[in-house]
């Protein structure tokens, strides 16, 4: 290897240079308006770091992360059809997701009994495939059917690595409600925490799962305190049973939603382990590795030119497994639009075999350590997140948070200036809301009939005195055939009710837009269109016109026109014979000057049921809207409701009401 330093040959750059060329660029404006940006939880992001030492040691993950491949298939047959090609394609972990999921999408496993649940792992070998139960409410009485198909096959109880999704705050958060009053949620997790330390069962039956939050659009900091706050009633829960903390930690494990911002998500994975490591340190604990599961973020999947998913979750993957992740699952590209079918899931598993063994991210500990930017935006999202935690903390912990809605008004509050930054295209979607493509071709899922989980049961008898013995019977009822019906029947059905934050997509405006205009275009045989009324020659509106056809489109309408006219007579002429209904002026600030006001009133003159003009109005405001403009087109005007209000004056209904609401299929 060579000895040349190529640095040494250059005079070392000091800030203060730097600072001086940046400030001739900037000629007077301001250093921080300009270079300056901040995120949702108000940290400044600089626009140069320099090198760092590294922080505090994250005890992150050393070596290959655990590859999850989904379960969601409502058919056993076919689910286990889909487990066996993902883990001969080389996933060495299955997540089981249930109906009662958060995140279930509107499917699930169906899996009701331990012969269901044979069906599906028919031909797994659970002493070498790691299991997550994502269940919802049905989280524990899934973990138990597991734990007796185990028992069914003979396994050691140290043989088999399970994880569950246990997290009674993530339904008063996402759903608002909880299936039984609190009291007694504990008293079963405390029974359940007991039966596994006294049979030796390798089940981590709690999680703190934060992907709830940042699916209903809370920040970095709000889904790092949230899992730090319900980490922490986990063990409170369990040390008030009895059980040592030292015990009660091993059984709680967290869930974090990694996203194609990479660096935040680099750093969210790297706080969240300097942060568990604070409270075991605040327990009087030597701290131990917190075990962190990712899932990529359900909020930025479009159904929209799906195919640009792909990079979206492969950004979000590499950024995870830079982070720190133990363990990873990746969304099919076609998520959004159903369940998604080999090929889909091939591509998920790949995503991350290929930044595994072809790109190696795994085989350094902790890559992103010394990087200035990393460091710090890691050391000031702890801050952030620690603020918040003890904000929770204060208003009584994560529960009376959550009952109270003080948790879910903080994450609305985040929620809508990010719905409004993406209507104002400052956050801007590619394939969306940015470059859409309207000519775009459907993509093969599966959808399958789906038969609604029988949610009532017999209720079981279950003894009350020995500690775990509620879960001892409940492992021995279901051996003999009683069904996860049976055993949430048992648990109760006692609702809390409180506010709730859904979880939600960001494109999922724009894709209501794009609907209506399928509708038409099935309707009609054509799609709703704007014709654009271009001054001048192509070099003067082509800026313009192509700035108006990429924001009409984003909504689904087709624009027309955009050709050199002779004056406005023939202009007017080609609207007519376009078929469209609406136009948009576009042309330069000279053009509009010389021209608009009369391109608007032979536009008017022609039935024009709306005018539109690409640029601010400034000065001419009030002669242009005495000419027949109706609206303008700029950067930074929201778009959503400029869009919406075209479709308005079409005559084309939109379901504006639902523009930010759940998903709709």
């Amino acid at each position: 290897m060579s000895d040349l330093d190529l640095a040494a040959a250059f005079p070392a750059a000091e800030e203060e240079q730097w600072l001086g060329l940046v400030e001739k660029v900037l000629a007077g404006r301001d250093f921080r308006r300009s270079l300056v940006t901040k995120t949702r939880d108000a940290i400044e992001i600089e626009p140069l770091y320099g090198q760092q030492d590294s922080g505090p040691a994250t005890g992150g993950r050393s070596g290959r992360w655990t590859v999850f491949q989904r379960v969601d298939h409502p058919h056993a047959a076919a689910a286990n059809r889909l487990v066996r090609a993902d883990l001969d394609g080389g996933a060495d972990g299955l997540e089981l997701v249930f109906p009662g999921a958060i995140g279930a999408n509107g499917y699930g496993v169906g899996v009701n009994t331990v012969a269901d649940l044979t069906t599906v792992l028919d031909g797994v070998d659970l002493t070498g495939v790691k299991l997550r139960i994502d269940g919802g409410y049905q989280s524990r009485p899934a973990m138990v059917l597991a734990i007796a198909l185990a028992r069914t096959w003979g396994l050691e109880p140290g043989s088999v690595d399970i994880v569950g999704q246990s997290d009674p705050a993530n339904g008063l958060v996402g759903l608002g409600r909880l299936l039984a009053s609190y009291d007694r949620v504990s008293a079963w997790s405390v029974d359940l925490a007991y039966y596994l330390v006294e049979t030796g069962w390798n089940v981590a039956p709690f999680v703190a799962d934060g992907r709830t939050v940042h699916g209903g659009g809370g920040s970095e900091a709000q889904e790092l305190a949230y899992c730090l706050s319900v980490a922490v009633e986990h063990m409170r829960v369990l040390e008030k049973g009895g059980l040592p903390a030292d015990a009660a930690r091993r059984l709680v494990t967290f869930s974090l939603a990694a996203d194609a911002d990479q660096f935040a998500t680099i750093a969210k994975f790297r706080a969240i382990r300097i942060l568990w490591d604070r409270v075991q340190e605040a327990c009087r604990l030597t701290p131990e590795p917190a075990r962190i599961h990712a899932e990529t973020s359900w909020r930025m999947m479009s159904r929209r030119d799906p195919w640009v998913n792909l990079l979206r979750t492969t950004v979000a993957t590499a950024a995870a497994g830079i982070g720190g992740a133990d363990s990873l699952t990746v969304l099919p590209f076609t998520t959004a639009l159903g369940l998604p079918d080999g090929f889909a899931r091939r591509l998920a598993r790949n995503t991350q075999l290929v930044l595994i063994e072809e790109a190696a991210i795994g085989r350094v500990g902790d890559p992103a350590a010394g990087s200035g930017y990393v460091e710090a935006l890691t050391g000031r999202m702890c801050e952030a997140a620690w603020a918040e935690f003890q904000r929770i903390e204060a208003e009584g912990g994560i529960i009376e948070s959550a009952v109270s809605g003080l948790l879910q008004r903080r994450i609305k509050a985040v929620q809508d200036a990010r719905i409004a930054d993406v209507a104002h295209r400052k956050v801007p979607l590619t394939g969306v809301s940015e470059f859409p493509y309207l000519a775009e071709l459907p993509v093969r899922t599966l959808r399958p009939e789906t038969d609604d989980v029988e949610l009532s049961g017999e209720e079981i008898d279950i003894p009350q005195p020995a500690r775990g013995a509620r879960y001892s019977a409940l492992v021995a009822a279901v051996e003999r055939g009683a069904s996860i019906s049976d055993i949430v029947a048992t648990a109760g059905l006692d609702w809390i009710r409180c506010m709730a934050v859904p979880r939600y997509r960001l494109a999922e405006p724009f894709e209501r837009l794009r609907d209506a205009s399928d509708r038409v275009r099935d309707q009609s045989g054509k799609r709703p269109a704007v014709f654009l009324a271009t001054i001048g020659t192509m070099a003067d509106f082509t800026v313009r016109a192509g700035f108006a056809r990429n924001a009409f489109e984003a909504g689904g309408l087709v624009a027309l026109g955009a050709d050199v006219y002779a004056d406005q007579d023939a202009m007017a002429l080609a609207f007519a014979r376009s078929g469209a209904r609406i136009a948009c002026i576009c042309g330069t600030d000279a053009g509009y000057e010389e021209h608009a006001a009369d391109y608007a009133r032979v536009l008017k003159a022609n039935e024009a049921a709306g005018i539109y003009l690409a640029g601010r109005p400034g000065e001419r405001e009030r002669d242009w809207a005495e000419a027949g403009v109706d609206e303008y087109l700029f950067a930074g005007c929201d778009i959503l409701s400029f869009l919406d209000s075209a479709y308005r004056r079409l005559g084309i209904k939109t379901d504006a009401a639902n523009m930010a609401g759940e998903d709709v299929r």
